[in-house]
């Protein structure tokens, strides 16, 4: 499987709410996609997700309580959206996902790579979430934390 990595920064949501994916991702992503809404410490964007992507994570998410997965289920879907790109490799962002995720017309966005799902940035709002983080850990620091995790050390 390939993954989607790097950082693409010369990218605008036209007048009409369209945004053309980069070429290098489009087979990858498919032509009918999921968009949906996330939010980590406090800060909105959107995440592609290719359908087998978004059907995993559904399988991930259907664990629990009867209770448990209704909560879970509910506010995952209520931000999902079905997305599908035209033949230029456009896709249209809603008004409500433009609002969720702070993106405006005209306006630069990011698109990073997040291994299986593409992200999709207002330049702000991904500053504002890069002050979150702790910039004197490295990538090896990271890991070193999430493996130390996942061992219940």
């Amino acid at each position: 499987m390939r993954l989607f990595v790097g950082t693409l920064d010369e990218y605008k949501l036209d007048t009409k709410g369209r945004l053309s994916v980069p070429v290098k991702w489009r087979e990858r992503l498919g032509s009918e996609f999921y968009i949906v809404r996330l939010q980590i410490k406090g800060c909105s964007f959107l995440s592609l997700y290719p359908v087998d992507a978004f059907n995993a994570l559904y399988e991930r998410m259907s664990y629990g309580t009867e209770n448990q997965k209704y909560d879970v289920l509910t506010s995952f879907f209520s931000m999902a959206e079905e997305a599908k790109l035209d033949a230029q490799g456009r896709f249209t962002v809603n008004q409500r996902l433009k609002e969720l995720g702070h993106l405006e017309d005209n306006n630069p966005i990011l698109f990073i790579g997040h291994g299986e799902t593409i992200e999709i940035w207002n330049v702000d709002e991904r500053e504002k979430f890069m002050q979150t983080t702790d910039s004197t850990q490295g990538l090896l620091d990271l890991m070193d934390k999430a493996d130390k995790s996942n061992n219940g050390i």
